[in-house]
């Protein structure tokens, strides 16, 4: 599966489970709503309906009696409002009622008191005439109370002790169901919310940590050290050996690599071209003079002994002119190659200009250096080279002139200058040969 797939997939699997929780949680609210709802209107109304049956009597009555009393026909129709408001609560009631047949019964006896007290109060209150009739209302009133209104109120009341317990049932109910809201809420929520740590973790290990491990690989890379470059390379391997070949990350790790690599073969090209004489192949006049630089520190921290052999191809203009520069060329690459044979791997060959070499001999003495330094030119004496018999004397040879450091020279210049003496020297006393500075001042001081 593709890196960018199996993103969209885990993304997609994530939204799903974080999703599901809430989208449940609703449903279940919303259930529990509904019926919560449905208990509201089937218990709690009914319940204050039939609580107001006695209030609603009680209000009738007594506007009855301040029409009687007051002759104010508002009273009056106080009365029949009252008395539309309760014939519509005890129809409500009746319909809701409909499946309770002890409930039926009762509120059918509250509504046949109930019409047989309208009925006999719509012929207490016609307009009176006499005062005495105001006498008679009042004791036909009190009958009727008596006779009908108490009966009424008897009913209602057991009608709404009735409801009382019907709505403590429902009130338990609804408790009931409110608990196992919370536990299915519960259960899910603990059931969800592993379930989501668990896809975060996995999404974690398979996309967010690979990919901090190749970023943290990459960028302890440095281009100018190549052992950061060869750290990183070795990482993204070895990582890429873990995972499925055709795994993006893996792909991109890979890649990678091949990147540090063609870095580091282009860093030791770049690197050899800047310290590497074009022609001989020997380090550069450059890289020699840092070499030097440091290599005298060197000696001086830990006061180690440090040698310097110039060599000059002897009448190489003559070589020159006679054979071209092409042959010259040839004969500055054989002294090269003759000179690094005969140097150990500690010591630094270079070119140092021309047909001018140099090379610089680390922890050694004037004893040894000489001794390095005959081999060399030994070994270029015993060399043959192309039309060497045209040379004056009949061969190519070359001169060699030698410094130690601390006694013949204290810095990097008066070394080099020391060596050029002894050189020159060399090239005074015949050519082919290897002179020391040593001797050449022991030499001077003995002629002075």
């Amino acid at each position: 599966m593709k890196f960018s797939s199996k993103i969209s997939l885990l993304l997609f699997a994530a939204i799903i489970v974080s999703a599901a929780f809430p989208c449940a949680a609703l449903y279940l609210f919303f259930k529990f709503e509904e019926r919560f709802s449905q208990y509201i209107a089937k218990n709690v109304n009914e319940f204050v309906i039939a609580s107001d049956l006695n209030a609603q009597l009680v209000r009738y009555d007594a506007a009855l009696w301040k029409y009687v009393a007051s002759d104010n026909k508002y009273w009056l129709e106080e009365a029949k409002r009252v008395k539309k408001s309760l014939q519509q609560n005890l129809n409500l009631l009746t319909d809701s009622y409909r499946n309770d047949k002890e409930a039926v019964q009762t509120l059918t006896q509250v509504k046949q008191l109930q019409e047989e007290y309208f009925e006999q109060a719509e012929h207490v209150v016609p307009p009176r005439t006499k005062p005495k009739d105001e006498q008679e209302q009042i004791k036909k009133l009190t009958k009727q109370y008596n006779e009908r209104l108490v009966p009424m109120y008897q009913k209602v009341n057991t009608l709404v002790e009735k409801k009382e317990v019907e709505l403590s049932k429902a009130s338990n109910e609804v408790r009931n169901e409110l608990r196992k809201f919370l536990q299915v809420s519960m259960v899910m929520g603990a059931v969800f919310v592993p379930l989501l740590t668990l896809l975060a973790w996995f999404i974690y290990r398979t996309t967010s940590r690979p990919i901090n491990q190749v970023t943290d690989m990459v960028s302890y890379a440095r281009v100018d050290d190549m052992k950061s470059i060869d750290r990183m390379n070795d990482g993204l391997r070895a990582f890429v050996a873990k995972r499925n070949p055709n795994d993006e990350i893996a792909m991109l790790a890979r890649k990678l690599s091949e990147f540090g690599l063609a870095m580091k073969e282009m860093t030791n090209e770049l690197s050899t071209l800047i310290m590497t004489d074009e022609k001989t192949k020997l380090f550069n006049y450059r890289y020699f003079k840092s070499q030097m630089r440091s290599e005298i520190a060197r000696a001086k921290r830990f006061r180690e002994p440090l040698s310097l052999i110039m060599l000059d191809v002897d009448k190489f203009k003559v070589y020159n002119d006679t054979n071209g520069h092409l042959l010259g060329d040839e004969v500055l690459k054989k002294v090269a190659r003759l000179m690094k044979e005969e140097c150990r791997e500690t010591d630094i060959p270079a070119r140092f200009g021309g047909e001018e070499f140099s090379v610089l001999l680390p922890r050694t003495d004037k004893s040894e250096a000489v001794m390095i330094a005959e081999r060399i030119r030994k070994s270029i004496e015993d060399a043959v080279f192309v039309n060497q018999e045209a040379q004056p004397g009949g061969n190519l040879t070359a001169s060699l002139g030698v410094a130690t450091f601390p006694n013949d020279a204290s810095d990097e210049e008066s070394l080099v200058s020391s060596a050029d003496i002894a050189l020159y020297d060399a090239k005074h006393k015949g050519r082919n040969r290897v002179v020391h500075f040593e001797d050449v001042s022991q030499a001077t001081a003995t002629s002075g």
